[in-house]
């Protein structure tokens, strides 16, 4: 379920790829590995989940076809929007589960508008379901952390002045963290550190109501920033899924701000986690290419992904673009698109 291809594909189409460049990439990948397997597992629809009980059953793998029953049920009476909502509120707490997969996959799904598409992504949201968050439902912010204008040198803004604090805070040794061992899983066992959690929130950079519109571009520009340090799988679906999860919140601005609030700040705990793991370095975001106008120009650089075939570039280009028009033109996501492609140019 976390097939790469129905996703490329879409992307594909997004980034203006005609149907010769999509058949050119299907050539390309075995049909092994975008059929659907669900056939094989030998899973039965035993009527166990249904609308009302199916929280009780969420990281039970078993229940696959059945999360997708009840999903399909939910949109069909609420609508597709109303039931995403209330399925992320419940599932908030596995947001990086899968390496953002299931929340890539729910972004294109909906993109894509097919009920179906929406209700297989969600129930791979159920089944990868872990709760990484711990305790921070019960933290409270130190709202007199907040960081004045006076507080920030050189015009540094107050997410990377506050990821400057946290790392003073490890590397002066008055918080231990461990974060050594493999990317991935160091960046889900942050994600339940309440060390992390105090890290992340109470060191100046709110995520609120009121500032939620400018903070996840912020965000999004620093998961830009991080994969420009160090390109690896890890920082790369920092990007994807910051992506997608700006293009699933957006929806929600008007109709569910505490959601969207709740998402991003458990987003941005994970961030600040993969930040510390890659070992807290010096970033920026401005006058990161001092000669930005040589840099192609989207038009280019989509023209060169869509002769691509390897999904995470491919994937990569277009939520770069995504952002770049949706959220921020700032020349960082030309710059990280660049750099992706580099090699086929």
């Amino acid at each position: 379920m976390a097939n790469h291809f129905p996703m490329t594909i879409m992307s594909l189409a997004a980034l203006g790829g005609s149907d010769t460049d999509i058949k050119r990439f299907k050539s390309h990948w075995p049909a092994s590995r975008y059929r659907s397997l669900i056939e094989d597992l030998g899973l039965r629809d035993t009527d166990s989940v249904t609308l009302n009980n199916w929280p009780d059953y969420l990281g039970k793998a078993e229940f696959l076809i059945e999360f997708k029953r009840v999903f399909l049920e939910g949109i069909t009476n609420l609508g597709a929007e109303r039931f995403i909502h209330h399925a992320l509120n419940i599932m908030a707490d596995s947001l990086p589960m899968g390496l953002f997969h299931p929340l890539i996959k729910l972004s294109f799904a909906r993109m894509q508008g097919d009920d179906a598409l929406i209700a297989d992504a969600l129930a791979y949201f159920a089944i990868r379901y872990q709760d990484l968050y711990g305790e921070l439902g019960s933290m409270k912010t130190d709202e007199a952390s907040s960081i004045d204008v006076s507080d920030v040198s050189d015009g540094q803004d107050a997410l990377l002045t506050s990821w400057g604090r946290a790392a003073l805070k490890v590397e002066s040794g008055e918080v231990k963290l461990s974060t050594s061992g493999a990317s991935l899983p160091v960046s889900e066992t942050l994600c339940g550190s309440s060390t992390v959690h105090q890290l992340a929130l109470n060191q100046g950079f709110s995520i609120t109501e009121a500032n939620f519109s400018y903070q996840i571009a912020e965000i999004c520009k620093a998961a830009a920033a991080l994969y420009l340090y160090e390109p690896a799988l890890t920082t790369l679906h920092a990007v994807t899924s910051a992506q997608a999860l700006a293009d699933l919140t957006l929806s929600l601005q008007n109709s569910d701000r505490k959601l969207a609030v709740k998402l991003w700040q458990r987003y941005w705990i994970w961030l600040t986690g993969l930040y510390l793991e890659k070992g807290a370095p010096k970033l920026t975001f401005s006058g990161v290419y001092s000669a930005a106008d040589l840099l192609p120009d989207w038009n280019s650089l989509a023209k060169t992904a869509v002769k691509i075939d390897e999904v995470h570039e491919i994937k990569m280009v277009f939520s770069c673009k995504w952002l770049a028009q949706n959220l921020e033109d700032h020349e960082i996501y030309r710059i990280v698109a660049s750099q992706v492609l580099a090699e086929y140019e």
